[in-house]
């Protein structure tokens, strides 16, 4: 079982080219635990993932993995800090197989790690053993979620970031792959998952943070907030009386 990474982010500012987004991000993901982050579209989600990762640089505040500030850390050098992340949109290569999807999470470990990773990765989704020789660009969108979040895995990450991993998927894939979520999560991964299906993230994650126009609304615990009126209206379509 691997040890999780606690993260912890303050005030966090990030933009495109001038253009403020996140309005002073403070948030912590226990480790090994699982925290969702929920918000309507262009609530700053993405960009929140995307500077965690390194992919784009904040404008002020601060990012820790186990109390150690990331300031310069490249993406790859967050990659082998033990974060990895599943992007929105998946962004496989299609006319690659599916061993070599995998193979490229896993660029950074040595061919014995990856070898315990790739049965590792087969473990939690079986379908992707059955097609290592299939190109990814033909497999269905479900499978290619399994793929995607499988390649993040062939980095051992202790940290998972997941960006709308259920969007566009068939309901059954979706109970699919929250339950492999859970499965990841009891080995030991942190998981900080953003994510558009709020009634099932809810319900899988241990604390949940609200995001709305850049600057958190709400936080809580889960079950707390799956009574909140606000969010059972707002993200769950509810009628509330009154």
């Amino acid at each position: 079982m691997t040890a999780g990474l606690e993260l912890e982010v303050r005030e966090l500012r990030a933009g495109y080219g001038g253009l403020p987004v996140l309005h002073g991000i403070s948030l912590v993901a226990p480790a090994g635990r699982i925290t969702v982050l929920v918000g309507a579209n262009g609530a700053g989600k993405t960009t929140l993932l995307k500077t965690l990762a390194g992919v784009m640089a904040p404008v002020s505040g601060s990012v820790q993995i186990d109390g150690r500030a990331l300031s310069g850390d490249t993406p790859a050098d967050r990659v082998r800090r033990g974060m990895a992340l599943v992007p929105e949109g998946r962004h496989l290569f299609p006319g690659m197989s599916v061993r070599e999807n995998l193979e490229l999470g896993g660029y950074l470990a040595s061919r014995r790690q990856r070898e315990e990773m790739l049965e590792r990765v087969i473990g939690t989704f079986p379908r992707l053993g059955e097609r290592l020789d299939q190109l990814a660009g033909t497999m269905s969108g479900g499978e290619q979620q399994m793929l995607a979040i499988g390649r993040a895995l062939m980095s051992r990450p202790r940290l998972l970031l997941l960006d709308e991993p259920s969007l566009g998927l068939a309901p059954k894939m979706v109970d699919e792959m929250f339950a492999a979520l859970r499965r990841i999560n009891k080995e030991g991964t942190t998981v900080l998952l953003v994510e558009q299906n709020v009634f099932q993230a809810l319900n899988v994650a241990d604390f949940a943070y609200v995001l709305g126009h850049g600057e958190m609304i709400a936080e809580g615990a889960a079950w707390e907030l799956r009574g909140n009126d606000l969010i059972r209206r707002v993200y769950l379509g509810e009628a509330i009386a009154g």
